[in-house]
């Protein structure tokens, strides 16, 4: 997500949210004492602002299966997002001497799935969001599994399960060290069925295979920024500060702080697609900087 397009959303999550919950003041400043006065002469049948539930503010519904489990989705199209390209439903074929790339476009997109996960840490700490993109033959289908409670972690799991088995082929950032081993770490802790597709191709280690001269490093935001011609992001949260932000809506169920995170996690798996048809079409850094990779 770029441009006007991200700023659009970012607005109007901010809006959403605002106008649902206004901001908690510290209890011991001069104008919290004043608010507080003000509440005791209020009316005593005024309302009181309800949390908004992360699903008021963004679309999309429940998962449910035959176990009782629960997991919010927020689904969308990616034209919806951003500006449809010409060339987003097939790859370029590959330069001659990367099997993997040219089996991969041979293929076709419609066998790929995309997936990213935020979570509260190393192995035993819970997967609390689960990105994925796919191909419908016209778009492509975001698609974010969002436990709204530690409680919700199993069913996530099964969901990704569920979504995942209809694909034979998935392509990650990273995912063979962490997203992937994660996965079957915590589907082994809840005693839940996890098939991953068998075919697992990693863009970190292709682009350090192809870039690894002409960057600084082959972090995705640098491939983003130098490989798939996208502008610095905007407003983006740190890694290390996401298990936080997500205890801390466990504890709070104030959903605004989380907005940063689903953004991130969406722009991950949308930057996975052009970064998988940059390594097609064998493009070269738009602005070069001499140095390995890290």
């Amino acid at each position: 997500m770029s441009g006007k397009a991200g700023d659009s959303l970012r607005a109007r999550l901010g809006d959403l949210v605002r106008s649902r919950r206004a901001p908690v003041p510290d209890a011991g400043a001069p104008e919290a004492g004043a608010r507080r006065r003000a509440r005791k002469s209020a009316a005593p049948d005024a309302p009181a602002l309800a949390p908004a539930g992360v699903e008021e503010f963004l679309p999309g519904g429940e998962w449910r299966d035959e176990r009782g489990g629960a997991v919010f989705v927020h689904e969308r199209l990616r034209s919806t997002v951003e500006r449809r390209r010409p060339n987003w439903g097939r790859l370029p074929e590959p330069p001659p001497g990367d099997p993997d790339l040219l089996a991969i476009a041979a293929g076709g997109l419609g066998r790929v799935l995309f997936l990213d996960l935020e979570t509260c840490g190393l192995a035993s700490n819970p997967i609390f969001l689960a990105g994925t993109m796919h191909w419908n033959g016209e778009d492509f289908v975001l698609r974010q599994y969002f436990a709204r409670h530690y409680g919700e972690e199993p069913a996530l799991l099964r969901a990704v399960h569920e979504h995942a088995k209809q694909h034979d082929l998935l392509v990650t950032f990273n995912g063979k060290t962490f997203d992937a081993p994660m996965l079957r770490t915590r589907a082994l802790a809840h005693g839940v069925t996890l098939q991953l597709p068998a075919l697992h191709f990693d863009l970190l280690h292709a682009s350090r295979r192809r870039w690894k001269h002409d960057l600084p490093n082959c972090r995705l935001q640098t491939l983003e920024r130098h490989i798939c011609g996208r502008p610095l992001r905007v407003g983006d949260v740190d890694g290390s500060e996401v298990p936080d932000l997500y205890h801390g809506w466990v504890k709070s169920g104030d959903p605004w702080p989380l907005a940063p995170v689903f953004h991130h996690n969406l722009i991950d798996v949308i930057v996975m697609g052009d970064l998988l048809h940059a390594l097609c079409a064998g493009a070269s850094p738009r602005s070069r900087a001499r140095a390995s990779c890290d």
